[in-house]
């Protein structure tokens, strides 16, 4: 067997392995998607309403999720100039197990954001990494709620982003694992 063939058997195995010893075994893959509203402020912009879009595929805690983002344009700190920002994520999120219908989630994401200013006709375009902390609540079988805090940090921009967002999701199931 070649060196490739022997790496990808290895990985393969190990990977088998480490599912099915771990909460793998209790809950299957699943789709979920979900709309947010929220707000959005740095040291340029004021507070501005956000809207976004989320798909994600979970796995036993382990999230990997695309989010779609824009919001409406709001004054900067000249009044004759408007802005407004859209992007998106894509980032592998991490949630606690679910206890009396409630968990903590962790992300990281790599996030692409551009900014409209209503004076010029380009978009200022950005890249950089969101980091997020939430709180989930389990509203039904297949329905979830989660109330989160993203900070964009990005090279492109002197301070970074700050954005709350709750989140109504669907799909996905409820955990039917046991803590350790």
């Amino acid at each position: 067997m070649k060196l490739k063939q022997s790496l990808l058997l290895i990985i393969t195995t190990f990977v088998l392995l480490m599912s099915a010893n771990s909460h793998a075994g209790r809950q299957g893959i699943n789709f979920y998607y979900g709309i947010g509203l929220g707000i959005s402020q740095t040291e340029f912009i004021d507070i501005m309403p956000t809207a976004d879009i989320v798909f994600g595929f979970e796995e036993d805690g382990w999230a990997l999720e695309g989010i779609a983002f824009g919001s409406l344009e709001v004054g900067t700190d000249d009044s004759t100039v408007d802005t407004s920002m859209m992007g998106s994520h894509i980032g592998l999120a991490y949630r606690t197990i679910e206890t009396n219908n409630n968990w903590f989630k962790f992300k990281v994401s790599s996030t692409k954001m551009d900014f409209d200013d209503s004076d010029t006709p380009q978009d200022y375009k950005t890249k950089g990494n969101s980091y997020t902390i939430g709180y989930g609540i389990r509203m039904n079988r297949e329905a979830r709620l989660e109330l989160d805090y993203s900070y964009y940090d990005s090279s492109d921009l002197s301070e970074g982003l700050h954005m709350i967002i709750a989140r109504y999701f669907w799909g996905g199931s409820e955990y039917q694992g046991k803590a350790f």
